[in-house]
């Protein structure tokens, strides 16, 4: 399939990029790749859309609504976060992307890491890995000479605008914090 065939089917089944990529669990910037031809479409891809426009009008519309519901349950996007240790303050900003979350705060220590959202309670687990960079002091006082990492969890109700945030750390040190939202990623990019 070359990114001709794709944007016709696209077309066909009346799908934006944008959805078809909510659809298939991937970015709309990958899609713009391949209907750019920067990037082969994949195998799996090519795959889903033969399918597709081969299943019978209702069973098609199943799929569809699938999309309608996953645009209404976990809102990706940029979130704004302010949080509070034993020994500091700081505020960065996450991204999150499909599964993934990014980001960085006014330190320069880097966040990168999953949620994985549940349906059933509509909130989002999310797991990171902290890194700090030399001699950045971590809101708990831990200070290094090199780069250093601990992992954080925490759960989070991404439809609200805004809240509070438990934050656990593998280091046994809480940290209480807040995050809003601050915009949805663009639709492609």
């Amino acid at each position: 399939m070359i990114s001709n065939d794709l944007k016709a089917a696209l077309v066909e089944l009346g799908i934006t990029q944008a959805d078809f990529a909510r659809l298939i669990d991937i970015t709309p910037r990958a899609v713009a790749l391949w209907m750019a031809d920067e990037r082969a479409i994949p195998g799996p891809a090519e795959a889903y859309v033969r399918l597709l426009r081969l299943l019978p009008p209702s069973l098609r519309q199943v799929e569809l609504s699938r999309l309608i519901q996953k645009g209404t349950a976990m809102r990706d996007g940029m979130f704004g976060i302010t949080f509070q240790g034993q020994q500091g303050a700081g505020m960065g900003v996450l991204v999150f992307d499909n599964g993934r979350v990014y980001g960085t705060d006014t330190e320069g220590v880097r966040y990168d890491g999953d949620y994985l959202f549940n349906e059933g309670s509509g909130l989002a687990d999310v797991k990171l890995k902290v890194t700090f960079p030399p001699h950045v002091k971590a809101v708990f006082g831990i200070s290094n000479p090199y780069e250093w990492a601990f992992d954080v969890t925490t759960t989070f109700d991404p439809k609200q605008q805004s809240g509070a945030l438990a934050v656990n750390t593998s280091l046994g040190k809480p940290i209480n914090a807040q995050f809003r939202f601050l915009r949805g990623l663009p639709e492609a990019a």
